[in-house]
């Protein structure tokens, strides 16, 4: 990081305020510090406190000053029209995160499906399911209900969920839903008793690479249909897997590699002041123990996935078997940039993630050659025989068709509009750098295919 010239801290200072200075390392040019020294002042003046509003908004600068995140020294950060309550040790709301929400929101809003049930994993402080929701009900097309279920393993990011829901309710962002005996239940319970029918929101706190977190969330999931099969010991296939009525599935899991997060590709307000469980997946050895559990299930496909993908992407591979188990209609998962977006569609088409049988590949037109081809896609092919896999061996021949949204995926598209791994091209859309692999699955993008035609 450049260093700044000593002429920039005197002009904030003579400009706009000595704090201003205080400001500038972090902050690192004028306007920032000035905006941010503004929306300081504004939270002292509307919020009360025993101590003195000059002494606390001197205190808060201070704080900003040592580098501590704004939203952290203000409490709270906007997402969407919604106000997200912000402490330490839950991870800070983005605004990539913001605009995939909204755009899959935009996108269920045409779903023919009544009920919308929504599985957001990772949940953090609750910011997807809330906006979610919010964006749904302000929907006059979708008449409800709607089911919407945050899953974390921290209880500080559950509690602060629930929080959450209940400080937008009280805001008027979000109608008011039914409350039970305590605040746990907040946003849960009996449709038919709620002043508001119109949806359920619950935050539980699970880990979901615990064996029983399938059967506890869909238990059907567990019991593959027999087929009759002149195979001694068959594995199910993701065909054996009865279909559950989950809409959405979506995720921003732990995504960054623990060498990268100890770099300085990391940014250091993000190592010293956010949660490392939230941004860095635990090693793959402690995972396989757990995995061994399920191996009677899984016939031990879990543990070589495990052990054969990259230290960043194991939440990826959790993900991919629970939609090979569950099938929900749409997947949404986030990603920290190109390289792991084209290791996780990777993962898919050509590497047999969510699958109980491995998948040939099959080449496919590569267009113009004006794609984005990702480095990785030359390393090797897939595997085993059979199309047995969620994504098939080739473009409509799969479950699912896959894409790779952008930063601003409702944006016009940049120039690529395709990347190419393994020889099969896939959908690129929106502005900006790679933020999501988005699952559809096809009897509903058909249905969405037909509403563009």
């Amino acid at each position: 990081m450049p260093r700044l010239p000593p002429s920039l801290f005197w002009r904030a200072s003579k400009e706009i305020s000595p704090l201003a200075a205080r400001l500038l390392p972090v902050c690192r040019d004028l306007q920032s510090a000035a905006n941010e020294l503004r929306w300081i002042r504004e939270h002292v003046k509307s919020t009360q406190s025993p101590v003195p509003d000059g002494l606390r908004f001197w205190s808060l600068v201070e704080k900003r000053a040592t580098g501590v995140p704004l939203q952290y020294v203000l409490g709270n950060q906007p997402f969407g029209d919604l106000d997200i309550l912000c402490r330490r040790g839950v991870l800070i709301p983005r605004p990539e995160t913001e605009a995939y929400t909204l755009h899959i929101a935009n996108i269920l809003t045409k779903s023919s499906s009544t009920p919308l049930n929504i599985l957001d994993l990772c949940t953090g402080t609750g910011c997807i399911p809330l906006l979610l929701l919010h964006s749904l009900l302000a929907s006059p097309s979708v008449a409800g209900p709607i089911s919407l279920h945050g899953v974390d393993i921290s209880p500080h990011a559950v509690r602060l969920a629930r929080e959450n829901l209940a400080h937008n309710i009280r805001l008027g962002l979000l109608p008011a839903s039914i409350q039970g005996p305590n605040s746990s239940s907040l946003g849960s319970g009996n449709p038919s008793q709620n002043p508001n029918p119109y949806y359920t929101l619950k935050f539980t706190e699970q880990d979901i690479f615990s064996p029983s977190f399938l059967s506890s969330h869909f238990p059907s999931s567990q019991q593959p249909s027999t087929q009759p099969s002149t195979q001694s010991n068959p594995q199910p296939t993701s065909k054996d897997m009865p279909k559950n009525d989950l809409d959405l599935l979506i995720s921003n899991p732990p995504y960054i590699s623990s060498s990268a997060f100890t770099s300085r590709t990391t940014a250091r307000a993000v190592r010293q002041h956010e949660p490392r469980l939230a941004l860095v997946p635990d090693p793959i050895s402690s995972l396989l123990t757990a995995y061994s559990r399920e191996s009677s299930h899984s016939g031990g496909s879990s543990q070589k996935v495990y052990e054969s993908c990259h230290p960043a992407d194991v939440f990826y591979a959790r993900l991919a078997e629970i939609v090979g188990m569950v099938r929900p209609k749409r997947v949404v998962m986030e990603v920290g940039g190109w390289g792991q977006a084209m290791r996780v569609v990777r993962g898919f088409v050509v590497d047999g993630w969510g699958s109980h049988n491995s998948f040939s590949t099959h080449n496919m037109s590569s267009g113009d050659g004006s794609g984005y081809e990702s480095s990785e896609s030359k390393s090797g092919s897939g595997s085993g025989s059979g199309s047995d896999g969620l994504l098939g061996s080739g473009r409509g021949q799969g479950e699912y068709e896959i894409e790779v949204w952008r930063d601003e995926p409702a944006g016009e598209n940049d120039a690529k509009h395709w990347a190419v791994v393994d020889q099969r091209e896939v959908a690129v859309r929106g502005r900006g750098l790679a933020r999501v692999v988005y699952l559809v699955r096809r009897d509903c993008w058909e249905e969405d295919e037909g509403r563009k035609g």
